[in-house]
């Protein structure tokens, strides 16, 4: 908990929880004001895996880059060389190494990262994946409980129609019925290994 603290700070923590005579419900806001006032969005940590997103404006992101670069610039445009990508997609469904969106995603884990006291924990790089949805950028990836999904809003699908298939989700607005988002899912690396050891 005191990690969670940490990685939110106090404030965004307390609006996430809502107030003590009427807690919020499981990832919920008590309402569209609160939860836009800040970028974090969503928070989530299953045992040693935190699930974020985050929403940033023109202004945010660039102030975000720019402190980033400032304390590890890059002149090479070398961030984008190791950035940890979804290979289990087709490389059309990957996220686009844009410098920007590259940037901001290396931004973003040096953020969180410097918000947790090295003498408690930290985080890795390498078992880190940032999936950045821009301009440039029409999906939004993750993995999560051994699962790989890939989330495509209908506004940036460039079929007419949404495809009628095993492991693919239709994302539908509660109130509106309207689909506004197709999930793509497949089971992921680990998930495999783990049922194949499981087998054996």
């Amino acid at each position: 908990m005191i990690l969670d603290l940490l990685v939110l700070g106090l404030q965004r923590a307390s609006e996430l929880a809502g107030p003590v005579s009427s807690p919020n419900s499981f990832m919920s806001f008590q309402d569209v004001d609160t939860e836009t006032m800040h970028p974090i969005r969503l928070y989530q940590r299953y045992i040693d895996k935190v699930f974020m997103v985050f929403r940033f404006n023109e202004d945010e992101s660039r102030d975000l880059i720019q402190r980033f670069l400032t304390e590890n610039p890059d002149p090479n445009n070398e961030n984008i060389v190791g950035y940890n990508n979804k290979k289990c997609w087709p490389r059309d469904c990957r996220m686009r190494l844009m410098k920007h969106d590259v940037n901001l995603g290396r931004a973003v884990f040096w953020e969180i990262k410097n918000r947790l006291p090295r003498s408690l924990t930290t985080i890795q790089w390498e078992d880190t994946f940032l999936s950045v949805y821009s301009k440039d950028n029409p999906n939004l990836l993750f993995n999560m409980n051994g699962f790989e999904v890939r989330i495509l809003p209908k506004v940036r699908s460039s079929m007419e129609e949404f495809s009628q298939k095993d492991g693919v989700w239709k994302l539908q607005n509660e109130n509106t019925k309207e689909i506004t988002a197709q999930a793509f899912i497949k089971v992921d690396e680990d998930g495999i290994k783990r049922f194949e050891n499981r087998v054996r």
